[in-house]
């Protein structure tokens, strides 16, 4: 059995009835795949068009980490979903991102519903899941909030974290691994637009521009990104922050040590600003940056530095230097708050990789329960790496599922 109907769980199922298990996919909705179908505007990045090591995080083993995710390479991910599912992709050139020909998340939805009813797989939606329990000595009881409780012999839990509660992912699922005697990582939600009370980042909105982004946490930079920033009328959006929000709304796992995410506008390095100042002799230095920089933020960069909009290069004291230069390349964004798990793509921590057979995905604790997808403590960076940890965990856990009960009969 197979709680959860969205990428991972279809995934699992397919693949766990591609193995010959005999497979029900319980979903909370009236349909499967409600995330999928509202994810990249309704276009759905299905994968990135390259992957690293660096694209995810767990506060688990890199190694456990690194054997689940490339036990199915990237290219031939992509060759199921297009010769086996036959569902043809295209490349974004400007994004790296792949996405289905047709421009449609629902044709995802449809391949995949497709390749589970080829395979024999049961799906019931509108089918709650309240309670798991496990059966001694094997098996598990499995409570509905209509209709009564099923029994099966081994069950995935593919129920989703708690982003984009609307589509079904209510955090259900962990409870049901805590009280099986799971820990969970903090979750937080994780690429999510982040806010801000400063009416002067504000009154930016609909600037985007490249941006070398740093967080950090107790004077060291725990992850660098660039990417474009989108300045929104509530505060700081596009891939860069998206890629490091999770470090603001509780990095690491720890929600009461948020880091401080500081800019560097254009990627520009100190270096290069120093020299631009050092060669400009009596132009103003408001020029010079608004040479490089969009107007509005060439004003507010001279705001933060405290300079005088008539200041020269040339008369650039030592300190208006610094300052200058800091609110350039090492500017603080005035973070206030997050657009919370409603808005958030997905949900950082989770069930750790530590609890779970890396081979299969089965827990550690509970024989014949097994953890794919979101629920689990890992999270990609904006661009399809978190569909790719989807299909590719969720194909684990159901090949593990059901090569186990092969094993046992």
């Amino acid at each position: 059995m197979v709680i959860g109907g969205g990428a991972a769980g279809l995934f699992a199922g397919m693949f766990a009835a591609m193995e010959g298990a005999r497979v029900l996919i319980l979903e909370s909705k009236e349909k499967p795949g409600a995330k999928i179908r509202v994810s990249g505007g309704g276009r759905c990045n299905i994968l990135p068009s390259e992957v690293a090591l660096e694209n995810f995080h767990s506060s688990g083993s890199e190694k456990t980490l690194r054997n689940i995710l490339f036990s199915w390479p990237l290219q031939a991910v992509r060759a199921f979903i297009e010769d086996t599912l036959e569902l043809p992709l295209v490349l974004e050139e400007a994004t790296g991102k792949l996405f289905p020909r047709s421009q449609s998340a629902r044709d995802v939805v449809a391949a995949v519903l497709g390749g589970c009813t080829r395979q024999g797989v049961e799906i019931r939606g509108e089918a709650r899941v309240t309670g798991l329990q496990k059966m001694s000595p094997q098996g598990f009881l499995v409570e509905l909030a209509a209709g009564p409780p099923v029994r099966a012999e081994r069950v995935v839990l593919a129920s989703g974290g708690l982003s984009y509660p609307r589509t079904g992912s209510d955090g259900a699922g962990l409870q049901f691994a805590i009280r099986l005697g799971h820990a969970i990582v903090s979750t937080r939600p994780a690429l999510v637009a982040l806010t801000t009370d400063d009416q002067r980042f504000t009154e930016l909105s609909g600037i985007s521009l490249p941006v070398r982004l740093r967080a950090v946490r107790d004077g060291k930079t725990v992850e660098e990104r660039t990417r474009e920033l989108l300045f929104t009328h509530r505060g700081f959006s596009g891939p860069v922050v998206m890629d490091l929000s999770r470090h603001v709304t509780g990095g690491d796992g720890d929600p009461t040590r948020p880091a401080q995410l500081m800019a560097g506008w254009l990627a520009i390095p100190a270096s290069e600003w120093l020299d631009r100042l050092a060669r400009s002799g009596g132009r103003q230095v408001r020029q010079v940056v608004a040479e490089r920089l969009p107007r509005r933020l060439a004003q507010l960069v001279m705001s933060l530095a405290d300079l005088p909009a008539d200041r020269k290069a040339s008369e650039l004291r030592r300190k208006e230097r610094e300052r200058i230069i800091e609110a350039l390349t090492c500017c603080p964004l005035p973070i206030t708050g997050h657009e919370g798990y409603p808005k958030a793509e997905v949900t950082a921590g989770g069930v750790p990789l530590g609890e779970v057979q890396p081979k299969t995905l089965e827990s550690r604790l509970v024989p014949g329960l097994y953890f794919c997808g979101e629920i689990l403590d890992v999270v990609g960076h904006i661009g399809g790496y978190n569909f790719l940890w989807a299909w590719v965990s969720g194909r684990r856990a159901g090949e593990g599922a059901a090569s186990e009960q092969r094993s046992e009969n």
